[in-house]
């Protein structure tokens, strides 16, 4: 059998087997591109993974730190606000007069004790409102006492033996109380 040749002298299926190796080639190149770009891809992916996890591990440090600090610093202005009370104290003692010293030293007291009110009162300190008479209220009081007092309804307050406070409307100290219990 004969070859056919073409005009350059080759074989057309030695062109036909070229051009498939050619183009299996171009195959394995373009795939290889492909594979190089997507690990590409992914190195980056995995760089901005970590980068995102840093940044989020820096945020939860400084909010940690942050709120520390406020818990350590919250106190600062009610203490600020107390440093003018001990200073009046210190002036009631250096000022006492020796020839009424109880009455200067209660005016003193009086004065330092407005003062100090005043102060908790800027920092959301109140007092819990409570007469003789008033229905006891477990929210508000505690009850220390108990009596039984005809001239009063049951469960009214009999006595005051502790005012009590509120911070914000939140009760830190009940009003301790004498209860009237009818028999």
């Amino acid at each position: 059998m004969e070859e056919i040749k073409d005009e350059k002298g080759q074989n057309p299926e030695d062109e036909n087997s070229e051009s498939a190796e050619t183009e299996e080639k171009d195959e394995i190149t373009v795939l290889q591109e492909q594979n190089m770009r997507l690990l590409e891809q992914l190195n980056e992916a995995k760089e901005n993974e970590l980068r995102t996890i840093a940044d989020l591990e820096n945020v939860r440090k400084r909010l940690v730190k942050e709120f520390d600090d406020k818990l350590k610093f919250s106190n600062q202005n009610l203490i600020a606000g107390l440093f003018p009370v001990m200073d009046n104290f210190e002036t009631s003692l250096d000022h006492i007069n020796p020839d009424n010293p109880v009455e200067s030293l209660k005016q003193g007291v009086e004065l330092t004790l407005k003062q100090m009110r005043e102060v908790l009162e800027k920092n959301g300190l109140e007092e819990i409102e409570l007469n003789i008479g008033d229905e006891f209220n477990p929210l508000y009081h505690e009850a220390l006492m108990v009596d039984n007092d005809d001239n009063y309804k049951n469960n009214a307050v009999l006595m005051i033996l502790q005012k009590g406070y509120k911070l914000h409307g939140r009760v830190v100290r009940p009003s301790k109380v004498k209860v009237n219990k009818k028999s």
